[in-house]
């Protein structure tokens, strides 16, 4: 998340947080929504909010939870209509500062690799010289739940059926052309 750019931002000190809990709501206005829209090939966005309490984790991490909800503006893959999508997510993420330790040996497996369990929680994401990007939060966050594929409720895919005769009969087996060459008479 460090190195990437992103088409909101909203930056705040994570390492000034100290022993408080903060709640940050955050309203995203017309021209922040258009670039979103752009950046994530959306039709548009109608509203887009995050509402995020971010907490003291470990020594000087953070824990952010919330929710981000939004109306997104989408074209059903299915009928080509325009309709609303209705986005709702909830957010549980933490950080914690960059690390100039290298990691312990004991985090290390035989080969020297870093073991990582599947069932645990995924790792801390990073705060660079103390700042946390929540807009970066909130545009992960509905990337990750924009369907690629947007239907619109009740849009079913309806089969076409044609009456061509080419369709009823099977197609000639590739192995019936070589059988083919093979019966006929070398000259």
């Amino acid at each position: 998340m460090a190195t990437e750019t992103f088409p909101f931002s909203h930056k705040i000190a994570g390492d000034r947080l100290g022993n408080e809990e903060r709640q940050v709501v955050l309203e995203l206005n017309e021209g922040e929504r258009q670039r979103i829209a752009k950046a994530y090939e959306l039709d548009g966005i109608e509203t887009l909010t995050a509402d995020l309490r971010l907490k003291p984790w470990r020594k000087a991490g953070v824990r952010v939870t919330g929710t981000v909800k939004g109306k997104l503006q989408r074209t059903c893959v299915v009928t080509l209509e325009p309709f609303v999508e209705e986005l709702f997510d909830e957010v549980d993420r933490t950080f914690e500062p960059v690390s100039s330790r290298p990691k312990r040996p004991r985090d290390l497996n035989d080969e020297g690799e870093i073991e990582i369990e599947l069932e645990t929680l995924d790792p801390p994401d990073v705060m660079v010289d103390g700042v946390l990007d929540l807009g970066a939060v909130v545009c992960e966050q509905l990337a990750l739940n924009v369907d690629a594929f947007p239907r619109k409720p009740g849009a079913e895919f309806e089969a076409v059926e044609t009456d061509d005769a080419e369709e009823h009969e099977p197609a000639p087996s590739p192995f019936a052309a070589l059988a083919k060459l093979k019966d006929e008479p070398e000259a």
